[in-house]
């Protein structure tokens, strides 16, 4: 089953990939209206809200959230009524009542306009030093962004209350039981196999933190990148958070991230330094993610039988070496690469680094005092850390007073996390993705369970492997070489949903 689906993965992706892009997203409805700008709005899979939009490419299901086999039903269905409750619902009815003047603005994106809706420009409002000018951003006018991407960081600010007060009343009392049970708990059947092993001393990971420490306090310093009190403090965050984080990601396979609460903190903390920000953002969430990934891998080595020293050793040199191979790789393609991370550089848009670019405007030049402060229409966002501290409560006691209910499945934590990667993941890979959930996990997995238990993770981990290695294979192959041009070589066919808003292009 493995090297069927590798094979037949291979030689698929080169179709959307080169031959077809068209099949990347099948955008219904702007076929049906190619001049209507709100079909379009609603439609596209990148600038839109992906209704009505299919795939034939498993890129576009795998790549933003993995893949849909690994995800238990039940968390497939919180993630999915997250996104229809804040993309279908609420983001049309705001974007269509032109709350906070966003009708002149795309429906959907993570770039930065100004009040009438053409691009901002930052270097209007930078300084030489590129910090914030005050007196120029005065003269140059307020940042606007769509009402998704607004909301989106309301929606963050709830939901890392929101997983503090759930993990406090579902775990709480576990979370306390088990540190002090630690060292005293009956071993399980791998535990006992796995004492034949000598355990990494601790003082392995007292030096290799202090290295890795003192390392980043001096580069922070000498490049002026933040001062070390503030590497200190970006330390404590996923101190704080990478349990609470990592129980909902064992339950549910989706990672909540702290991006939003770290902007948050150093926006605060050094308004006007874009360079502080990001690296603050950097320090204080990756290494919570890092963390949960070295606690995920030391997992399967224990129930691998693998000796813990050498799972250290292993994940530490693959880190260092991943970690020259991606910068070298990273540049390479920079300076390879015409119109990199622009529109004219398809495929090769960058949405992430867009919009990690417009969160470095927004939290760390213009910083959260002006973004949210009182004088701003985004002023309410504030309000929505208030509604995260509530929102857990009455769903916890439905689930207490009606424990065979409905309520038992329902999880607000991982149902509002899908706005944390909202932009800039299409939202048209969501939709698809839940299809792929919808029939492996819910009706194969219901009606075919034997093939299901054989079958689907072989499937999905060939279906991955295979798409992986033909795009290397491709980006070596057709680096200079492209289609010609023909209806199937146009990967867009929604063009009006990215060229502006429903106010000042009136629907056809």
């Amino acid at each position: 089953m493995f090297w069927i689906c590798f094979i037949g993965s291979f030689i698929w992706f080169f179709v959307p990939n080169f031959i077809m892009p068209a099949l990347t997203y099948i955008t219904l409805l702007c076929y049906i209206a190619p001049k209507n700008v709100i079909a379009q709005q609603l439609g596209d899979a990148y600038n839109g809200l992906g209704m009505m939009t299919f795939t034939l490419d498993w890129s576009t299901i795998s790549s933003n959230m993995g893949s849909p086999i690994a995800y238990p039903w039940v968390m497939a269905c919180n993630l999915f009524a997250g996104f229809v409750i804040t993309m279908w619902i609420i983001t049309p009815i705001g974007y269509y009542t032109n709350t906070w003047g966003s009708g002149n603005l795309p429906i959907y994106t993570s770039h930065l306009f100004q009040t009438n809706g053409s691009a901002y420009d930052i270097h209007k409002i930078m300084s030489e030093d590129q910090h914030l000018d005050a007196a120029r951003y005065a003269a140059y006018g307020p940042v606007r962004m769509t009402f998704q991407f607004a909301m989106s960081y309301g929606i963050s600010f709830a939901a890392i209350i929101t997983l503090l007060v759930y993990i406090g009343l579902h775990h709480g009392g576990e979370i306390v039981m088990r540190m002090k049970q630690s060292r005293s708990m009956d071993e399980d059947i791998h535990a006992k196999l796995m004492r034949k092993y000598d355990e990494v001393p601790k003082w392995w990971y007292i030096l290799l933190f202090v290295i890795t420490f003192t390392a980043t306090i001096i580069v922070c310093e000498v490049y002026h990148m933040m001062p070390w009190t503030w590497v200190l403090v970006s330390v404590i965050v996923p101190l704080i958070f990478t349990i609470p984080i990592g129980i909902i990601q064992a339950i549910s396979n989706q990672q909540p991230g702290l991006n939003v609460i770290t902007e948050f903190i150093i926006g605060y903390g050094m308004p006007g330094n874009p360079i502080a920000n990001v690296t603050f953002k950097v320090y204080g969430y990756i290494t919570m993610t890092q963390a949960l990934n070295l606690v995920s891998d030391l997992k399967l080595g224990h129930y691998m039988k693998i000796p813990p020293k050498n799972m250290f050793v292993v994940q530490l040199a693959g880190t260092v070496l991943s970690s020259f191979i991606e910068l070298a790789v990273a540049f390479w393609l920079m300076s390879s690469i015409k119109n990199i991370c622009t529109p004219e550089g398809y495929p090769w848009t960058c949405l992430g680094a867009n919009t990690f670019y417009s969160a470095s405007v927004l939290w760390g030049l213009i910083g959260p005092g002006k973004l949210f402060g009182t004088s701003s229409p985004y002023h309410p966002m504030l309000y929505m850390f208030f509604v995260g501290m509530v929102l857990p409560v009455p769903v916890w006691y439905m689930q207490k007073r009606y424990p065979n209910s409905a309520w038992r499945h329902v999880n607000i934590p991982v149902a509002i996390s899908i706005s944390g990667g909202m932009p800039p993941m299409p939202a048209a890979s969501v939709v698809n993705w839940f299809i792929g959930a919808f029939v492996f996990n819910w009706y194969l997995h219901r009606y075919r369970n034997a093939w299901w238990q054989k079958y689907a993770f072989s499937l999905s981990a060939g279906l991955d492997s295979g798409l992986a290695i033909s795009g290397i294979v491709q980006f070596g192959l057709f680096t200079k070489l492209t289609m010609p041009k023909y209806w199937g070589s146009e990967a867009n066919h929604c063009p009006l949903a990215a060229s502006g808003g429903f106010l000042n292009r009136p629907a056809a």
